[in-house]
């Protein structure tokens, strides 16, 4: 009975952690800070492989003269099959930023990255 009642509880625990949309935010979004990028960026998944892509601002090639002051990466899959985003380098404070967008084992991702800035 006890290894029943903490399989369930496992069981519980993954799906509560694997219900929701993972968002994310870094930094301080002001009333006034403007958006510098818009992008939504989405990657087809691949029969039990987990597919990832790395988001830079700017683009390769481009230059931002505005500090980073926030990000908002927001995950569209709401179900659960989502992905997850990870900072990987520069952000709030810096003027370019590199993000890690990943998704669950066997899905794809759509993600909305709006970035936030001020001089």
């Amino acid at each position: 009975m006890k290894h029943l009642v903490i399989v369930l509880l496992a069981v519980l625990a993954y799906f509560a952690c694997n219900s929701s949309a993972s968002n994310s935010t870094w930094g301080h979004i002001g009333p006034y800070d403007p958006i510098l990028d818009h992008a939504i960026v989405v990657k087809k998944g691949k029969w039990l492989r987990i597919v990832t892509k790395d988001y830079d601002y700017p683009k390769k090639g481009g230059y931002n003269y505005k500090n980073i002051t926030g990000i908002r990466v927001i995950d569209q899959y709401t179900n659960g099959n989502g992905g997850m985003a990870t900072l990987l380098k520069g952000g709030p404070g810096f003027r370019n930023v590199t993000i890690h967008l990943k998704s669950q084992r066997s899905h794809g991702f759509n993600f909305i990255v709006d970035i936030y800035g001020r001089h």
